[in-house]
C-alpha cells in the first residue's frame, strides 16, 4: 500500500519526489512511478515553484464533482 504512503505524506503539504522518498522510505524511482500513476488517475498534481517540482494533492473543483454526479 505504498501509495497510501504517499497519499498520506501529502495531506501534510506539498513535497518534492526527494522530500516524499525520504518521509516514505520508498526508493526515488518507485516513489516517481507511483507519484505518475497517482497524477494520471487525478488524486494528485505537480506544479513548478522556484526550479523545483513540487507534488501536492488535487484540489477538488466544485464544478468538476457536479458534472460527474450529473451526467
Amino acid at each position: 500500500m505504498k501509495h497510501l504512503r504517499i497519499l498520506d505524506v501529502l495531506k501534510s503539504g506539498e513535497k518534492t519526489l526527494e522530500d516524499i522518498s525520504r518521509e516514505t522510505g520508498i526508493s526515488l524511482m518507485e516513489t516517481r512511478r507511483f507519484l505518475l500513476r497517482l497524477s494520471e488517475q487525478g488524486k494528485i498534481e505537480s506544479f513548478e515553484k522556484d526550479d523545483m517540482i513540487y507534488w501536492r494533492l488535487k484540489k477538488k473543483d466544485e464544478k468538476e464533482e457536479e458534472f460527474k454526479y450529473r451526467y
